[in-house]
């Protein structure tokens, strides 16, 4: 009777913990965002970068995910150069990590088409803003992407290659409003917006979940014609 009553009860405790081992496949998922031109860890195809183009041109790639979180209303990208955040590049600035974000994406939206426009509303309902300086062309709304060697262009300092990050956040807000931006103290060094947008991104209380889509970036921009004067110019230009 003992040796029965040890089977039934373990039985029993194999019953309850079957629930728990197939929960997950009653969940929507893991939130995955994914690119058809971009491979994870590997490097960024040079059109979606400064290339051989002037500082702050390219265009943006597709951009795909799947399984968002329940709740959720609206979703943000961020642009983000991971390796300057970390204090592993020659530029140390903390503004200069954050080159793009759009945000305010629609809730049923699970895709950004390739090449999106320099209009502040690409599309429906959503906003983007770029955090290249206030002489980069298309100030201040379109694509900024990966650019880590402007000064081995401009001022021969030795090429790098930085590992770089597309952000998706999933919301439960349809919409979200951004603090005032605080351009700081300084009119010729005006602070980041878009580091601004993505502590209020991190921060929000509707944030549910987020994902990154890493990859590396070696780009260097066209030195002439390309960069504005000042401060640099072209050595074959005309005095």
């Amino acid at each position: 009777m003992c040796h029965l009553k040890r089977i039934v009860s373990a039985l029993a405790m194999m019953a309850a913990l079957l629930p728990l081992g197939c929960s997950s496949d009653d969940d929507t998922g893991v939130l995955t965002l994914t690119s058809p031109s971009i491979q994870a860890g590997k490097a960024i195809p040079k059109e979606f970068t400064c290339e051989g183009k002037a500082f702050g041109e390219g265009t943006s790639p597709e951009l795909d995910w799947s399984n968002p979180p329940s709740g959720t209303k609206s979703y943000a990208i961020l642009l983000k150069d991971l390796t300057i955040e970390a204090g592993e590049a020659g530029d140390m600035d903390p503004e200069h990590p954050y080159h793009w974000t759009i945000w305010n994406i629609p809730g049923g939206t699970q895709k950004l088409s390739a090449s999106l426009s320099n209009d502040q509303h690409p599309i429906s309902g959503a906003d983007q803003l770029n955090g290249g300086p206030p002489f980069i062309s298309p100030a201040p709304y379109g694509y900024f992407g990966p650019c880590p060697n402007l000064a081995a262009a401009g001022l021969g300092a030795p090429k790098e290659t930085h590992n770089d990050a597309f952000i998706l956040y999933a919301f439960s807000d349809e919409t979200l409003t951004p603090p005032a931006y605080d351009a700081g103290t300084d009119p010729d060094a005006p602070l980041n917006p878009v580091r601004q947008l993505a502590t209020f991104f991190e921060s929000h209380p509707s944030l549910l979940k987020k994902v990154e889509l890493k990859f590396t970036a070696d780009a260097t921009p066209a030195t002439c014609p390309g960069f504005p004067n000042p401060p640099f110019t072209c050595a074959d230009a005309a005095p």
